[in-house]
């Protein structure tokens, strides 16, 4: 009877042995996604606690794996700050990120206080890019008018929602800036 109870002991540790040594499975989440269709969606940027961004879109598509959300074709996007209306925004396409920050290839922006009109491009893989944190807008490629304003054009921009800060490099690029002084 003790040399079963040995045996039976020793085939337990045996079998405990290996379980420790097996290769554990690695939790993989699936790259797939979630797709939705004719949303309306509000996003609440955790760095920018006071704006509000809304959306209508043909469809979204969210990948859990990298956390980012895809609007496609979208109609009537907005950001408001403290419930007034800041700007618009148009595409065909935005990524929204981890972090709450959006980009894309081409994105159309109306600024509602200035009454400009904002063309923002991307070029050569770099994309368009609006930084929740920073308060910015980082385009490759940017033409604009509005009030006060002809045609502009120039590359390389980074600028603040409110434009009190703009930046561009337009060294070998063609870049021009019509302004109107207003007088009839």
């Amino acid at each position: 009877m003790l040399k079963l109870a040995v045996a039976a002991l020793l085939a337990t540790l045996a079998v405990l042995a290996g379980l420790t040594i097996w290769p554990e499975r690695e939790r993989v989440v699936p790259d797939e996604r979630i797709v939705l269709r004719e949303v309306r969606l509000s996003l609440y940027p955790q760095a920018d606690p006071a704006a509000v961004w809304s959306f209508a879109a043909d469809s979204v598509s969210y990948r859990p794996s990298s956390r980012e959300t895809t609007l496609r074709q979208i109609s009537e996007g907005q950001r408001l700050v403290g419930g007034v209306l800041d700007f618009t925004l148009h595409s065909d396409e935005v990524v929204i990120d981890a972090q709450d920050n959006l980009r894309g290839e081409q994105l159309l922006v109306h600024l509602v206080e200035a009454n400009w009109d904002l063309e923002m491009q991307a070029r050569a893989g770099q994309p368009v890019v609006i930084d929740q944190r920073a308060g910015t807008f980082s385009v490759p490629v940017l033409r604009f008018t509005g009030d006060g304003l002809g045609a502009n054009r120039a590359e390389n921009v980074r600028m603040n929602f409110d434009l009190t800060d703009f930046q561009a490099s337009c060294e070998g690029a063609s870049c021009y800036n019509q302004f109107e002084d207003g007088s009839p």
